[in-house]
C-alpha cells in the first residue's frame, strides 16, 4: 500500500460543550476562518477544509452486493480533513493532512475567544497534540470502537430494515465499514490493497436515532476489527465533521 506520513493535529479547548452545540461552534469557527481568508490565500492554505460543504450526504464506495445510487455533485462528499468533536465534555477539533496545516494557521491568528450564537466561547487550549500517521496493513487485526456511527444512505437503510437475520445485518455492516475505510483512503490518497485489507464487525453495542443536520438517522455504536492501523479520534461515515463516527482503539488490559 501507499507509504506516506500524514500529519494530524488535535486540539481540545477548555470550553465545555455538549454534542448538540457542535454545529454552532463549527459555524463560528468557519466564520472566524473566513475573516482571515486573505491570509490563508497568501499562505496558499485552503479554507474550504473547514466547511467541506458536500460532506452532509455521504455515499461510501461499496462492493456490488450493496448497491448505492450513482454518485454526483449532490450525492458525494470529500473525506473531512477538519473534524469538530467533543472530548471529555470539552470542545475539540482535529485537522488531518492539509487540515492539520490549516488548523495550525487558524490557531496562530484567532486569539483567545470567538462568538457563537451570541455567546463568547473560550479558545484557551486544554491540550494540543501534533503527530504523524503512517497507514499500514498489519499482519494482525486490531479492535476499534466507533461511536454514533451513521452508516446508512436511504437505500442501505431500507435494506437494513427489511433484513431480519442478524447474521445478514452484520454482513451489511461489514460492507459499509469496508466502504468507509476506502473512502478515508481515497480522501487521503492512500492506496489500499483489497486483497490484503481485513475488516469486519465484531459487536453491535447500541442502536439509537440521532439528529444529524436536522434529520433523524439511525446511529450505531459498534466494535470492528481491521488490520489497517487507524489513528484515534478520527471520524468515519456521515456526520464525521460534527462528531459522529468517532473511532477509538480498544486496548485490552492484562490482569496482574
Amino acid at each position: 500500500m501507499t507509504q506516506k506520513s500524514i500529519p494530524i493535529t488535535t486540539v481540545t479547548f477548555d470550553q465545555p460543550i455538549h454534542p448538540g452545540q457542535l454545529r454552532k461552534i463549527r459555524g463560528a469557527i468557519i466564520e472566524s476562518v473566513m475573516s482571515f481568508k486573505p491570509i490563508f490565500e497568501t499562505a496558499n492554505v485552503a479554507t474550504e477544509v473547514f466547511h467541506n460543504h458536500l460532506e452532509k450526504v455521504a455515499v461510501p464506495a461499496l462492493p456490488e452486493e450493496v448497491e448505492t445510487p450513482q454518485t454526483g455533485a449532490d450525492r458525494y462528499y470529500h473525506y473531512p480533513l477538519i473534524q469538530y468533536q467533543v472530548r471529555h465534555k470539552k470542545a475539540g477539533i482535529t485537522g488531518i493532512e492539509r487540515g492539520a496545516q490549516a488548523l495550525q494557521l487558524w490557531l496562530s491568528l484567532v486569539g483567545d475567544e470567538i462568538t457563537a450564537d451570541g455567546k463568547t466561547l473560550s479558545l484557551t487550549v486544554h491540550e494540543h497534540q501534533h503527530s504523524h500517521w503512517t497507514p499500514t496493513l498489519l499482519d494482525e487485526v486490531t479492535t476499534y470502537r466507533i461511536n454514533k456511527w451513521l452508516p446508512f444512505n436511504p437505500k442501505n437503510y431500507d435494506l437494513w430494515r427489511s433484513t431480519t437475520r442478524l447474521t445478514e445485518k452484520v454482513k451489511i455492516l461489514d460492507k459499509l465499514i469496508w466502504g468507509h475505510l476506502f473512502h478515508l483512503a481515497e480522501g487521503l490518497n492512500i492506496h489500499l490493497n483489497k486483497e490484503v485489507l481485513q475488516v469486519y464487525v465484531s459487536t453491535i453495542d447500541m442502536q439509537t436515532f440521532k439528529d444529524c443536520y436536522n434529520i433523524k438517522k439511525l446511529a450505531l455504536d459498534i466494535s470492528f476489527c481491521t488490520n489497517l492501523n487507524l489513528p484515534g479520534e478520527i471520524g468515519l461515515g456521515q456526520g464525521a465533521t460534527i462528531g459522529f463516527g468517532k473511532v477509538q482503539k480498544i486496548t485490552n488490559k492484562r490482569r496482574s
